[in-house]
């Protein structure tokens, strides 16, 4: 009964010591590629600019400077008015309403805010113009 027991230690003594001298030694990491910095992932990319809408109605207006007062519920803000936006300056008068698309003090659009009769207006001109075109077919006729 010992001289099994001595043969198995044995044999298991000699397994460890082969499985250890066949077990490969670790490599060291491999370098992994360069990664390309890309525009906008860097931590000292600038932040993108955040757009903004401002309603209220025109204090003052200089065309000419481009610059544009409003008073509106959250206060008076003055804008400077961005070079493609100017020509939405011609036809605004002081006192009208409207809505600037913004970034910090530049306004980058100017538009007058629908209204519900506005909105009855175009229906009004529609039904008319459809009854025009009616009573003068009926005319050739």
């Amino acid at each position: 009964m010992r001289k099994p027991f001595l043969v198995l230690a044995a044999a298991a003594f000699a397994l460890s010591i082969v499985a250890g001298g066949c077990a490969k030694e670790k490599s060291p990491p491999q370098p992994q590629p360069a990664r390309k910095a890309t525009a906008g992932t860097g931590k000292n990319a600038a932040p993108k600019p955040h757009v903004k809408f401002f309603t209220g109605k025109i204090e003052t207006l200089d065309a000419a400077a481009g610059t544009l007062t409003l008073k509106g519920p959250k206060g008076e803000r003055r804008f400077q008015v961005h070079e493609k936006a100017r020509e939405q300056l011609d036809g605004l008068k002081i006192g009208e309403k409207v809505i600037v698309k913004h970034v910090d003090e530049i306004a980058l659009s100017i538009v007058k805010p629908r209204t519900s009769n506005n909105a009855l207006d175009g229906k009004e001109k529609e039904s008319a113009v459809k009854e025009a075109a009616h009573i003068s077919q009926a005319e050739e006729k």
